[in-house]
């Protein structure tokens, strides 16, 4: 009898304090590869444009690509650092230096949540000086993060000489993620607590807002001369995303899914090796399970001939 019940009670004793220590989160140093990025987000006006259509995302252009950042941020292993910065007009304001993503992930998630179009402190959208803070902000840095600036690529006004970047070719490492789709699509009008008022029309943007005191439903637009009506439309521009991200030398990659994004951003060419605590919690719990599972999958022969 004893060799009956000897073996299971063993296994099941070992598994217990496998999942004791499984569940106290042990970490050992180990090599991988991990991640420093920073994270440059456009929150002007036409990120508000409605075109995606996955079900369960956001259909706005911001709130899409927070979901992307979110899960690139999640997938990133321990070890990895995260900052976020906000683009608008042609600035660029740093809400955190990279942080630990593990570690800071409730902060992180927190102040994403939080990022908001009304954020903005200007209604212009100038890409190549937005471009060019973003580099400005990665090259004061040592270690230098990987740049990922997320826009639709929409210049507003339009400007008929593009300004060139400021940078060395592969000074900067990094991706360009054009955020939205290439169909043209009408920019909502929001008023200050995100009611909708319609879409910006043609003759609204000749006479540009220039301050985040955005319009709301009693205001007089009458002043507006040659308003035909025609809505002001937005769309990705890719072509000028992809000839700034072949000037800077950095990586160029359309915004379809957060899974696309995740996946882009997990290239070892991107990240470096380093000794860093790693969780075996998985691991061990991994072992517990097989433990406990295994007397059924295996029977004991000495417990065949004892029965025998």
């Amino acid at each position: 009898m004893k060799a009956r019940v000897g073996r299971p009670f063993a296994g099941l004793a070992a598994a217990a304090v496998l999942t004791l220590l499984a569940w106290a989160d042990p970490r050992i140093p180990l090599e991988r590869p991990v991640f420093r990025y920073l994270f440059v987000l456009d929150i002007t006006q036409s990120m508000n444009a409605r075109d995606y259509h996955l079900e369960g995302l956001p259909a706005d252009r911001l709130g899409f690509a927070k979901a992307a950042i979110r899960r690139a941020i999640t997938d990133l292993p321990c070890g990895s650092q995260a900052g976020l910065g906000l683009f608008t007009t042609q600035n660029v304001e740093l809400l955190f230096e990279p942080l630990e993503v593990c570690r800071h992930a409730g902060v992180i998630e927190d102040v994403l949540e939080h990022v908001d179009w009304r954020m903005a402190w200007a209604a212009d959208s100038f890409i190549a000086q937005g471009l060019n803070a973003a580099l400005r902000i990665v090259k004061k840095r040592d270690p230098a993060p990987r740049l990922v600036f997320l826009s639709d690529g929409q210049q507003t006004p339009e400007d008929p000489v593009r300004p060139e970047l400021k940078i060395k070719l592969g000074e900067v490492q990094g991706l360009i993620v054009g955020v939205g789709d290439v169909k043209p699509v009408p920019i909502p009008r929001l008023d200050r607590e995100n009611r909708p008022l319609g879409f910006w029309e043609k003759a609204d943007i000749l006479a540009p807002v220039t301050t985040t005191a955005y319009l709301d439903a009693s205001a007089d637009t009458s002043h507006r001369r040659g308003n035909d009506g025609s809505l002001y439309l937005s769309w990705l521009h890719e072509t000028e995303l992809r000839d700034f991200a072949d000037t800077a030398g950095l990586g160029y990659l359309r915004l379809d899914t957060p899974e696309g994004l995740s996946l882009a951003l997990r290239d070892p060419a991107l990240g470096e090796l380093r000794v860093v605590p790693t969780g075996i919690g998985w691991t061990l719990a991994l072992i517990a399970w097989l433990l406990v599972i295994w007397p059924h999958l295996v029977p004991d022969p000495r417990a065949r001939h004892v029965s025998g």
